[in-house]
Parts: C-alpha cells; sequence; structure tokens
C-alpha cells in the first residue's frame, strides 16, 4: 500500500511539475552524477587521463616516423586511442557508476523521490558526453602536436560531434552491464569486455587473417569506420550501414537494460 502512495506521488510529482523545474532536476542530477564519478578516482583516470597520455607515450616513441612518413598511419593511430576515449565513460562511468549506485541502495533511494523517471540514466549519459568532449578536446591538440596529426577546422567540428554521441552505443552497452552485475564485480566484467573490444577490432594493429572476420563482431570497428570517414579517410564499409548497426546496438541493450531496471531495479 505504501509503495502504491509513493508511486503515485512520485508519478503526479513529475507530471505537475513545469518545464523549467524539470530541466533543473535533470541539470543537478547531471551534475551530482559527474561529482559521483570524480569521488572514485580510478574511473576519471581510466576515462579522460589514460586515453591522452598513451597516446602522446605511444606517439613519441613508437609510431612518430611512421606517421610523419605517412598521413595514414597518423589518422589509424589518432582513431584508435578516439575510441578508446569514447569506450570509457560509457563502460566504466556509466556501468560500472550505476551498478556501485544499485549494490549501495542508491537508486532505489532516488527512485522514490519526486523527480523525473529518467532524470538518473538522462543525468549518467550527459556525464558520459562531456567526459568524452572533454578527452577529445585534449587529445585533438596532442595528436596535433605530437602524432603528426594534420586536420582541417572541419574535420575537428566532425571528429568532436561522432565522439560525443558516438558515446551512446557503448552508454547502453554500460547501462546492461550495470543492470545485471554487482558493484564489486562490474570492474571486472567491463574490462572482460573492454580489453578484448579495444585489440580485436583492428584499430591499433592488423589482426590475423583468422581474426579478420571476427573484427566486424565489435562496436568498435564500426565506430572505426566513421572516424575514417570524419577525418576524409574512405571507410571500409558504408558510413550509413555502420550507423544504423550502431543505433541498433544502442536500442537492443538500453531496451534489454530498461525492462530489468524495471524489473529487477
Amino acid at each position: 500500500m505504501n509503495n502504491m502512495i509513493m508511486e503515485t506521488y512520485v508519478n503526479n510529482g513529475s507530471m505537475s511539475m513545469s518545464l523549467g523545474k524539470t530541466l533543473r532536476a535533470y541539470l543537478i542530477e547531471a551534475k551530482y552524477a559527474f561529482i559521483s564519478i570524480l569521488r572514485i578516482p580510478v574511473l576519471p583516470i581510466t576515462m579522460m587521463a589514460l586515453p591522452v597520455f598513451m597516446y602522446m607515450l605511444l606517439a613519441v616513441t613508437v609510431v612518430s616516423r611512421l606517421a610523419a612518413e605517412n598521413p595514414n598511419v597518423a589518422v589509424s593511430f589518432f582513431s584508435g586511442f578516439l575510441i578508446f576515449a569514447v569506450i570509457g565513460p560509457g563502460l566504466f562511468g556509466f556501468g560500472v557508476g550505476l551498478a556501485i549506485e544499485r549494490q549501495g541502495g542508491i537508486l532505489n533511494l532516488k527512485r522514490a523521490q519526486p523527480m523525473p523517471p529518467a532524470s538518473i540514466l538522462i543525468a549518467k549519459m550527459i556525464t558520459a558526453m562531456a567526459c568524452t568532449g572533454f578527452t577529445i578536446l585534449l587529445l585533438i591538440p596532442t595528436a596535433m602536436k605530437f602524432g603528426h596529426l594534420h586536420l582541417a577546422s572541419g574535420q575537428i567540428v566532425n571528429v568532436v560531434l561522432v565522439s560525443i554521441f558516438g558515446v551512446l552505443p557503448f552508454c547502453s552497452i554500460g547501462f546492461l552491464i550495470g543492470t545485471m552485475v554487482s558493484g564489486t564485480g562490474a570492474i571486472g566484467i567491463v574490462n572482460l569486455i573492454f580489453l578484448p573490444m579495444l585489440y580485436l577490432s583492428g584499430m591499433f594493429f592488423p589482426l590475423p587473417e583468422i581474426l579478420q572476420p571476427w573484427a566486424r563482431v565489435w562496436p568498435t570497428f564500426y565506430m572505426n569506420q566513421i572516424v575514417w570517414s570524419a577525418v576524409g579517410i574512405e571507410s571500409q564499409i558504408d558510413v550509413k550501414i555502420c550507423i544504423l548497426i550502431l543505433l541498433g546496438i544502442t536500442v537492443l541493450c538500453t531496451g534489454l537494460a530498461a525492462r530489468r531496471f524495471a524489473r529487477v531495479g
């Protein structure tokens, strides 16, 4: 009975909120979602600092000469680390953060409050997009300074937009993981998906012939094709197909996660 009263109160409160109050509720939730990420040091380091530092290290020590001689090498190397930066906020920030909040009972507390029902998820999505944008704005000048990358202003805009919206499929995967595992096991499960997704999609080095067909299993492969197109390199697959595949992954994972979230919490 108390649950029914609370649900009615929450629904009526959400419906009666003005547009301004609703937007304010979303912004406040996004603010505290970002703060909660900063309270777990491993997450901002993994999501934002690590891609930039690793790119700078490898660009100077490993591929500097090859990138200077071949612009495609510079773009391919940059694209791999760009996607590295895109994956982190979705899988670690969204998935691990959601699992930790579920395990601690924080989500149950938030759902019992008179706030927009989707504010928790939208706040995490906005936070993931903001973290991605911040990292990309650091990575691009680093690549142009140390990685012999040459991008026109229009290409930079394309790369930033692709990156910010490209985080959404990985948010949906993180959402699904966060609704299925505990907070203590989430980092391990995410790494089991994160590392193969990076290295078995052919972003950083050519795969053996036996593994090449399996590269298309990973969403990072299609994201890589979109980034190539954004910087003016011909993609292996039509970009429209890549976008549709990533959109399908987003809808499927979000739908499964939302169904489980509504049933289990």
